[in-house]
């Protein structure tokens, strides 16, 4: 392993521990609508609500692995290993993919698949958002 990828992921565990208090808690499971690439906002119903939430996201959004197991013929299995590729692709290479999860956010939308996501205080901001299994 080398220097820089343990500094990395030090420097992220010890952002995710201290701002641990500006989340708004625990990870919410999200039904996925709607995403606009422009805006960047996420519609989605939260889990025992019938009323869609909108979240924002960010350039600082954690992307996270998917959460579950996902068998065919669900549509969102291939969506989340695609999802899972491009994390580890962009912990590899110290980048940021965006536009990629971007892509696959509205994707996933169109099948309605779920996401746990995080917040901050303000409940919109996503911090962390990871697919997931319903």
């Amino acid at each position: 392993m080398n220097m820089r990828r343990l500094w990395s992921g030090l420097a992220a565990s010890a952002v995710i521990l201290v701002a641990g208090t500006a989340f708004s808690g625990g990870g919410i499971v999200n039904e996925l609508i709607s995403f606009d690439e422009t805006t960047g906002a996420l519609a989605a119903y939260p889990a025992g609500s019938q009323s869609p939430a909108t979240y924002m996201h960010r350039p600082s959004t954690i992307h996270l692995p998917s959460v579950g197991v996902f068998t065919p013929p669900d549509p969102c299995t291939g969506l989340a290993d695609a999802w899972n590729l491009t994390v580890k692709y962009d912990e590899r290479h110290d980048t940021n993919s965006r536009f990629v999860f971007e892509a696959l956010l509205t994707v996933m939308s169109d099948f309605q698949c779920h996401a746990t996501v995080t917040t901050a205080t303000n409940g919109v901001d996503l911090v962390t958002i990871a697919p997931t299994t319903p």
